[in-house]
């Protein structure tokens, strides 16, 4: 199995496996996929998910974004398909939500009760699955480090599974640019960038304010077997 995978209209394709645990253990591969999703896959694109064993597609863009963009997986009848939004634009900032960190703030507070749904889903698969966003930072980063977390990953590799991303994704983003096709609207880069500080703050808040990433499952409603559940998905 490997970490990283090598793909055309999918972005920041990575396994989560291969982190070492708390336990002594390293996250199981052939388990989660995290990525983001410009454009259809290509045909090379839906091999590596059929090799890979995808059964269940997790959508976590906005509403606005499913209506301009359908996703292929929900057309697909072999891939069970469900879009959980965990922030409806990605990234737009406001007066609310002047900076990356605050706009994930924003989105597990005010989105907490779909990050319920999302684990809650998580919780109950058996068969390798895959979650992702447009950029495959942003909500699928937050996602990420949920799960790396409940399964006993350092801080260190949950900061560098996230900081890796915009690394992954500036070729893809270079090249939607340069070729003005307009389905990256940002013109500024530095709305995509994954530097560390950011998921630094983002798991300080988890601390500080839950006590940890398995806090907040329970402060959004998780029982302590789903908690339970979702800490051995990567077991």
């Amino acid at each position: 199995m490997k970490r990283r995978y090598i793909t055309e209209n999918i972005v920041n394709c990575r396994d989560l496996g291969g982190y070492p645990a708390a336990d002594g253990g390293v996250t199981a591969f052939g388990r989660v996929l995290r990525c983001g999703i410009l454009k259809d896959p290509t045909e090379s694109d839906m091999k590596i998910l059929e090799e890979f064993g995808i059964k269940t597609v997790i959508d976590l863009r906005g509403n606005s974004e499913k209506a301009d963009m359908p996703d292929v997986f929900e057309r697909m009848p072999e891939y069970d398909y469900h879009h959980i939004s965990l922030l409806e634009t990605n990234p737009i900032f406001s007066k609310k939500c002047t900076d990356i960190g605050a706009m994930y703030i924003m989105s597990l507070t005010e989105y907490r009760e779909n990050y319920a749904a999302v684990l809650r889903l998580i919780s109950n698969l058996n068969e390798p699955f895959l979650f992702h966003c447009f950029a495959g930072k942003d909500r699928t980063g937050l996602l990420a480090a949920m799960l790396l977390g409940a399964a006993g990953v350092s801080r260190e590799d949950i900061v560098a599974d996230y900081q890796v991303s915009f690394t992954y994704f500036k070729p893809a983003y270079e090249r939607e640019i340069a070729a003005d096709t307009g389905i990256i609207w940002e013109k500024n880069p530095a709305k995509f960038y994954s530097d560390p500080e950011v998921m630094e703050r983002i798991l300080d808040y988890f601390d500080t304010e839950f006590g940890g990433i398995k806090g907040y499952f329970g402060f959004i409603g998780l029982s302590e077997d789903e908690i339970n559940r979702i800490s051995k998905i990567l077991k």
